[in-house]
């Protein structure tokens, strides 16, 4: 047999060589599809898929958090989306734009967890079903990439959606099902197969790859925001047009600085900045494809606290000429693009519904927050609802007082020769003793004032409406202009307002000593005024910039009758103090006598002994509601109706009262601290002068003592009350009341004077 020919052998070697460098090609080949694409099933055309698994390699997911870079497209464009350095996501093509972070957080989400729900046979997959389940008529490709280094990425994931499912998926919890969605994917090869998977995010692509782009003009924490800037530019009306506000912290009031400087409102500031952060466009384009004119109309400019600046240029109105709604052009300076905003809703503008709607808008029945809650729960937010003028964001309240910061009030008028004082006598928490304040009208000295009666007043106070404003005074300009123009210069009301003093503590020789901080006071001018037939309050408090029209209601707080604030007590006593009470409002009186160490009732109707029929529980409860029992009204003395109707009572209430004399005690009291504890003196004691105010040789002490055991005058007192109705014919009928010791007439409601006609027999 002849051997193999050399060239054969050669030709054998060549093969074999080729082979291998074919294998190594391949070999290489299929590992750069695994490194840059994520999977080798792109060779094979085909990939097992199970129910209930995911649809990319699970190593693929746990690195969801890296993806740097998405491609979307749909039938008509395609963006490509990269992620900053600071995290947040822009588009990149065809132009520039933040992209909405929900719209990521949404593909990313539904990437990682759909999951396998079932799988349309092959022979199903024809051109009629691909129409049919989306994946051709209305699909978004969505290809997710991550960074490897020198400009390179490798795929963690792509698939196609189609519609939406109308299976449902369990959840895995047992309780809760998912919408699904069909869905292809050549992640792993020419699979022309149809899933059908958990999820469904379809809503974010309902305006198209437009819906992706960030519809927020501005991104802002309202916290964080700590200025607030509106120029206006308006040729018509002299140029620019500023108004500055400014606050220390997010917790701090703000205060308008310019065009004048005053207190802004309690909410608007927060409306506003709120409004800015969910304001929304309408349509997203690119800077080159809309002509705008050479200047803004406003422009709002917002500083933060860490000193970066924001920044919304808004162009005038215009309708749109496809439905006739009203819009605005809008930009910002760290984003290329053109904001298109609504302005107002169309039906706002024209027909009954937009009457209606505007009486609506214009009644001011819902607070500021109330307000923003509703717009939220709506997701609308109009240019024209926002409170961009000084008049929407300045305080509407006269006098900014904290009922709590109040020591003194002092209130002259030309309508009454003595002024009203109120002044308050500070309590304890320590020792639960309550503040109590005081008054003075018409000369009197200071008595105690009825607490309900002075809280109503101070409230009133902190709370005083404004109208209008009718003066602001320019920076630097003086009052005296503005005083003199509405006559407040010789005001009707001045009104002095005392704060409390603040006290803090401070070390000061190496010991802790309370300071007290000095705290000017206010002082408020109010004169009645007339323009063109009407009267009117014009007010304003020295040391501001704005002279105001007030409500009418201040003046009503203002009473400088004693009987406005005396204590609205009808009687004061202690039980112990009773011994016997006396109704009249029988044909015989019933006469109670009150045992107070036994707690048992004795009396008589007449000359029958009705001890046994008192019901004890009745009786305890009829005395008590008498130390309750408030009148409505003080009256004058000499009270002309009241002292008409009274001349034939229909009942009277009869206390006698014996009531320990305690008038010397101030006496003994203030001897002892004279003589041994110096508790007046401003050096603080010593510990050894504590200790011995706590022993029993310290003169106080023996004060006390003797208090306590010496025996006490008794001095005995009768209160008789008598009531009368007032004219029957009124629509709210009431009583009159009249204190026969001391002639005091009062008013009480129809109820209060029933309650005091007791069945207190069984």
């Amino acid at each position: 047999m002849a051997s193999a020919s050399p060239l054969t052998d050669s030709m054998r070697k060549a093969l074999l060589t080729i082979l291998l460098s074919l294998l190594a090609l391949l070999s290489v080949g299929a590992a750069a599809v695994l490194f840059l694409d994520g999977s080798l099933a792109r060779l094979t055309g085909w990939y097992h898929f199970r129910p209930g698994m995911s649809l990319f390699p699970p190593e693929n997911m746990n690195r969801i958090d890296d993806v740097s870079w998405i491609r979307i497209g749909d039938l008509h464009d395609t963006i490509e989306c990269e992620r900053e350095k600071d995290g947040s996501w822009w588009i990149v093509a065809p132009f520039r734009d933040r992209m909405a972070p929900e719209a990521v957080d949404a593909i990313l989400s539904f990437t990682t967890q759909a999951r396998l729900v079932d799988t349309l046979p092959l022979n199903r997959t024809t051109r009629a079903s691909m129409r049919e389940f989306g994946v051709e008529t209305s699909p978004h490709s969505i290809t997710l990439k991550k960074y490897v280094g020198d400009g390179e990425m490798t795929t963690l994931a792509r698939y196609t959606l189609g519609s939406a499912s109308p299976w449902l998926a369990d959840a895995g919890d047992g309780e809760h099902l998912l919408p699904t969605t069909y869905l292809r994917t050549d992640f792993y090869g020419r699979d022309k197969r149809i899933h059908v998977v958990s999820g469904n995010i379809l809503s974010v692509f309902k305006n198209g790859l437009q819906g992706l782009r960030d519809a927020h003009p501005l991104h802002i924490e309202p916290d964080s925001v700590l200025g607030i800037e509106v120029m206006r530019h308006d040729a018509l009306k002299g140029g620019e047009q500023e108004l500055k506000m400014v606050r220390e912290s997010a917790q701090s009031r703000w205060v308008i600085t310019s065009p004048t400087l005053t207190e802004a409102d309690d909410e608007q500031p927060d409306v506003l900045l709120s409004l800015l952060s969910r304001m929304r466009a309408t349509r997203i384009e690119g800077a080159g494809s809309v002509q705008l004119p050479v200047k803004p109309m406003l422009t709002v400019t917002l500083r933060l606290e860490d000193g970066e600046k924001k920044e919304l240029h808004v162009y005038k109105p215009f309708t749109s000429s496809s439905d006739g709604q009203l819009l605005c052009y809008a930009t910002t300076a760290d984003r290329p693009v053109v904001f298109t905003l609504p302005v107002e809703p169309r039906m706002r503008r024209s027909g009954g519904y937009a009457k209606l709607v505007n009486e609506i808008l214009s009644v001011p029945v819902l607070p500021g927050s109330v307000q923003v809650q509703i717009q939220n729960s709506i997701n609308l937010v109009y240019w024209a609802d926002l409170p961009l003028s000084i008049n929407d964001l300045r305080s509407k309240n006269f006098s900014h007082l904290g009922i709590k910061d109040i020591d003194k009030v002092l209130v002259r008028s030309v309508f009454s020769p003595y002024p009203l004082i109120l002044r308050l006598i500070p309590g304890d928490t320590e020792g639960q003793v309550k503040d109590v304040w005081m008054f003075s009208a018409e000369g009197h000295p200071f008595e105690e004032a009825d607490q309900e009666t002075v809280a109503t007043f101070l409230n009133g106070l902190s709370k005083i409406p404004v109208l209008d404003f009718l003066r602001d005074l320019k920076p630097g300009e003086e009052p005296i202009e503005a005083e003199r123009e509405f006559g407040l210069i010789q005001p009707d009301y001045l009104m002095l307002i005392q704060p409390r003093e603040c006290a803090v503590r401070a070390m000061l020789f190496g010991e802790d000593l309370p300071l007290v901080r000095d705290r000017a006071p206010r002082v408020f001018r109010m004169k009645r005024q007339r323009a063109k037939g009407k009267v009117y309050w014009a007010g304003m408090e020295q040391n501001t910039h704005s002279v105001c029209r007030l409500s009418p209601k201040l003046m009503k707080l203002f009473s400088f009758s004693p009987e406005s604030w005396k204590k609205r007590n009808l009687t004061q006593f202690p039980i112990s103090s009773l011994r016997t009470l006396t109704l009249s409002y029988m044909k015989s009186p019933m006469v109670l006598h009150y045992d107070y160490i036994g707690e048992e009732w004795t009396g008589t109707l007449g000359n029958e002994d009705v001890t046994p029929r008192i019901n004890p529980h009745r009786t305890n409860y009829y005395v008590h509601h008498l130390q309750q029992v408030r009148v409505k009204q003080w009256l004058s003395n000499t009270d002309e109706d009241a002292i008409a109707a009274l001349a034939n009572p229909v009942f009277s209430v009869k206390l006698d009262l014996e009531l320990t004399d305690y008038s010397d005690l101030e006496g003994i009291v203030m001897d002892a601290s004279q003589n041994g504890d110096e508790i007046n003196r401003r050096t603080l004691p010593s510990l050894e002068e504590v200790r011995g105010m706590l022993t029993e040789k310290s003169d106080t002490d023996a004060a006390f003592r003797e208090i306590a055991t010496g025996e006490r005058k008794v001095e005995k007192r009768s209160i008789t009350i008598e009531i009368a109705p007032s004219d029957p014919t009124a629509k709210k009928p009431f009583f009159y009341g009249r204190i026969c010791e001391d002639g005091r007439l009062f008013i009480l409601s129809f109820e209060d004077a029933q309650s005091l006609d007791g069945q207190l027999l069984d």
